[in-house]
C-alpha cells in the first residue's frame, strides 16, 4: 500500500559522532491522508537504538517526530549501518491496545518505508580550533602580504622584475628567429628536391637519345 505517509529524511538517519556522547537524530513521519493513522517503527538492531515513540498515532494531515538515540557513545571511525522500517496503516476506529492491533493486522493494509543509519563526523567549529594554530595561520598570511608589498615598493625587486622581463623578450626574439630559419631551410630543401627531379629527367633523355643514335648507326653500318 502506498500514499499514506512520507518521511524526512528519506534515505539516511545521520548520527553525529561526538566524543563521549550518545548519537541522536530525529525522524519525521507525515500523514498524507485525511484519516487517522497508526505507525510502528522497527529496527534491525533493537539493542543498539532507543526509539521514542516506537508506536503511536498520527492525526489527519499532521506529523509526528520520532527521536532515535544510540545505546552507546559513537566513534567517528565506528560502524553504525542499520535499517529502520516505518510501518503505517489507517486506523478506522479507536484502539486501546496498539501493540495487539499491530500483531493482528493484515499485512496488505500496511505501507512500509525504509531508511538507513550512518555516522556523520562532528563539524569543526571555529572556536574549537586551538588558539596557537589560529595565530600561526594569521602569521603566515601576514608574511605573504609583506612579501607581496615589498615586491611592489622595493626598488631592487623592481629591478629584478625588469631584468626578467628583458630576458623574456630576448628569448621571444630568439624563438622567432629560429622559426624563420626553419622556414628558410624547408624552402631550400624543397628547391633542392625540385632540381634533383629535373636533373633525373634530363639524364634519362640523354640515355634515350644516345640509344636511338646507336641503333641507327648500327643499322647503317650493318647493311
Amino acid at each position: 500500500m502506498q500514499g499514506l505517509i512520507d518521511i524526512e529524511p528519506k534515505q539516511y538517519l545521520d548520527f553525529v559522532a561526538e566524543e563521549g556522547k550518545l548519537g541522536q537524530t530525529t525522524l519525521n513521519v507525515f500523514n498524507l491522508t485525511s484519516n487517522q493513522l497508526s505507525f510502528k517503527i522497527k529496527t534491525a538492531n533493537p539493542m543498539q537504538f532507543q526509539v521514542k515513540p516506537s508506536i503511536g498515532l498520527i492525526q489527519p494531515n499532521n506529523q509526528v517526530s520520532i527521536v532515535i538515540t544510540t545505546a552507546q557513545p559513537l566513534k567517528a571511525d565506528g560502524n553504525l549501518i542499520s535499517k529502520f522500517q516505518i510501518n503505517a496503516c489507517t486506523l478506522l476506529q479507536e484502539e486501546q491496545d496498539l501493540a495487539n492491533f499491530w500483531r493482528s493486522l493484515d499485512a496488505s493494509l500496511i505501507q512500509q518505508v525504509q531508511v538507513r543509519s550512518r555516522i556523520k563526523p562532528a563539524e569543526v567549529q571555529q572556536e574549537n580550533i586551538p588558539q596557537q594554530l589560529q595565530q600561526s595561520v594569521a602569521s603566515e598570511n601576514n608574511d605573504v602580504m609583506n612579501l607581496l608589498y615589498q615586491s611592489i615598493v622595493d626598488p631592487q625587486s623592481r629591478q629584478k622584475d625588469e631584468e626578467i622581463q628583458r630576458y623574456q623578450e630576448q628569448i621571444d626574439q630568439m624563438t622567432k628567429e629560429l622559426s624563420d630559419y626553419q622556414l628558410i631551410l624547408k624552402s631550400v630543401k624543397q628547391q633542392q628536391a625540385a632540381v634533383k627531379h629535373l636533373g633525373n629527367k634530363f639524364d634519362l633523355k640523354q640515355v634515350l637519345i644516345t640509344g636511338v643514335i646507336s641503333m641507327v648507326l648500327g643499322f647503317i653500318f650493318g647493311n
